[in-house]
């Protein structure tokens, strides 16, 4: 039913004031199969929202909020403003149907899985897992924004969700990594007119500029014998695997017993954020896979904690935290700190940017941008080593 056939319009306060409490909402026409619809259950409460659109068939609904936070006399103006980008989005073939952060991040994973790889989908998969919509397996317990609906999304609710992130232990940097995975999979939701605007995440998951934290921390080998020595004898085995290798966190808690091969002296590394790769092992390596594999079957974790189980992220995060605060370490180390002084020593050690981009897992863009001035010092050395006088 109409509010004009009450003889009254919801734009005016005393004639909301004035409509009877029911469950039904009254409706005003704005034009031709659109409304704009308000209720109020209880005089305790400031009445709520919606908007009506009828496609030719039938009739969809949508809540538009009670505009609580402005004065009662700009909400009829608030409401009709959000019914009208709802319809012009319903016009461009948006969706009818209820769309959350959740289910737009699963559809990411499915995207990434079609349009890339297996391994972009599993590292986009991972991020939200922890970040977004939880992991019920690992303990993870779902993020308030998860069942947000994209269409009730704020930038305060991605302000929140950013002041949690980084409150969590995580770094600018890694900060960074996860806000572009959370804003591509609002971005894919918008382009394919699950939501009709951007304005909640177009600002507030804008990318911090010049971090590279874990790139800029270069720890002596002093520092990283003590941090190795201020670590639990549980986290040793974790950390010792990173500072003997290039390895990303995440690739050393996959490694399976499988993977080690002492007598051909090499180490498979399981595809993940990039392909499957066979690197050597030094000596010492050698040494150290063979202690972790001891006694273990080939599907058991290599380098595992004392129970047996897989390092997950928060884990071997707090770890190396505890032991850079005993060793009285910078704060900012961790895990990527140590990958970077692995490959830093690589490069200026001499072993060319090829091989290091191999056994780090990486592409030679990526080495050449981060460390291609060390490999120009190191080049710069040797060629004074020439000079006759």
């Amino acid at each position: 039913m109409k509010s004009k056939k009450l003889g009254m319009k919801l734009d005016r306060v005393d004639a909301r004031g004035r409509l009877a409490m029911r469950r039904d909402p009254y409706w005003q026409r704005l034009s031709e199969g659109r409304y704009v619809g308000f209720r109020r259950l209880s005089d305790s409460t400031p009445g709520t929202w919606l908007a009506r659109f009828y496609d030719g068939q039938k009739y969809h609904t949508k809540p538009l909020g009670d505009f609580a936070t402005i004065d009662a006399k700009d909400r009829y103006d608030a409401a009709k403003a959000a019914a009208e980008e709802w319809f012009n989005h319903l016009n461009k073939g948006g969706s009818t149907k209820r769309h959350t952060v959740k289910t737009a991040c699963e559809a990411r994973v499915k995207d990434r899985r079609t349009e890339k790889s297996e391994a972009a989908a599993t590292d986009a998969q991972g991020r939200f897992k922890r970040l977004v919509y939880g992991d019920p397996k690992a303990g993870i317990e779902c993020d308030p924004i998860a069942d947000i609906e994209l269409a009730k999304l704020t930038p305060r609710h991605l302000a929140e969700w950013k002041a949690r992130v980084l409150a969590n232990g995580g770094s600018r940097g890694s900060y960074n990594r996860n806000a572009t995975a959370l804003r591509a999979a609002l971005n894919l939701a918008y382009m394919r007119l699950d939501v009709a605007s951007n304005h909640a995440w177009r600002n507030e998951l804008k990318p911090y500029k010049d971090v590279d934290g874990q790139r800029e921390l270069y720890l002596k080998r002093p520092a990283r014998a003590k941090l190795l020595d201020k670590a639990t004898p549980e986290a040793q085995r974790y950390i010792l695997t990173l500072l003997l290798l290039p390895l990303r966190p995440g690739d050393v808690a996959k490694l399976l017993v499988e993977h080690f091969d002492a007598r051909q002296k090499t180490l498979a590394i399981p595809s993940g954020k990039t392909k499957a790769r066979v690197i050597p092992l030094p000596a010492e390596a050698v040494t150290h896979f063979k202690a972790c594999a001891k006694n273990k079957l080939p599907l058991a974790a290599l380098v595992s904690r004392d129970d047996g189980s897989q390092w997950k992220k928060e884990a071997w995060r707090d770890a190396i935290q505890e032991a850079a605060a005993a060793a009285k370490l910078p704060v900012a180390t961790c895990a990527y700190t140590l990958r970077h002084c692995v490959i830093t020593d690589l490069v200026t050690g001499g072993v060319d940017l090829f091989t290091v981009a191999k056994l780090a897992g990486t592409s030679i863009r990526m080495i050449e941008k981060h460390y291609g001035h060390l490999s120009g010092e190191h080049a710069r050395s040797a060629l004074e080593k020439l000079a006759l006088g």
